[in-house]
């Protein structure tokens, strides 16, 4: 089956994942299970959460990669240079930006997951 997930760069997968698409599957999986929480601890971001913004969002930026999400990649480590240089009004800036495009990426990848499970049937 073809992988085609908006916002997700064909030809880093096929770099990371050859042709092992369980493996890619499997990933996927995780990324959709996993993220929606982390998504949640950045919601509210202030001062005193900023250090902790900063981790949940290289995890993000680090499993966005995993996948082949450049954009949601990019924006990720935007937004954690951001936080680890303290610029709090930056992060605050682009935050609900970043988080609809991580929604919807979890989304897409779901419902491609949907067409990969129904494939195999």
């Amino acid at each position: 089956m073809i992988i085609q997930i908006p916002g997700v760069d064909l030809e880093k997968v096929e770099d990371l994942y050859e042709d092992d698409t369980d493996l890619y599957v499997k990933v996927c999986r995780s990324y959709v299970s996993v993220t929606p929480a982390i998504l949640d601890k950045l919601r509210e971001v202030s001062a005193e959460t900023l250090a902790d913004y900063a981790v949940c969002i290289h995890s993000i930026k680090g499993t966005s990669t995993a996948i082949g999400a450049e954009e949601t990649r990019i924006a990720a480590l935007n937004l954690e240079k951001k936080a680890k240089a303290g610029d709090l009004s930056g992060v605050l800036a682009e935050n609900q930006n970043f988080l609809k495009q991580a929604e919807k990426l979890i989304d897409d990848i779901r419902k491609w997951l949907e067409q990969y499970d129904a494939s195999k049937k």
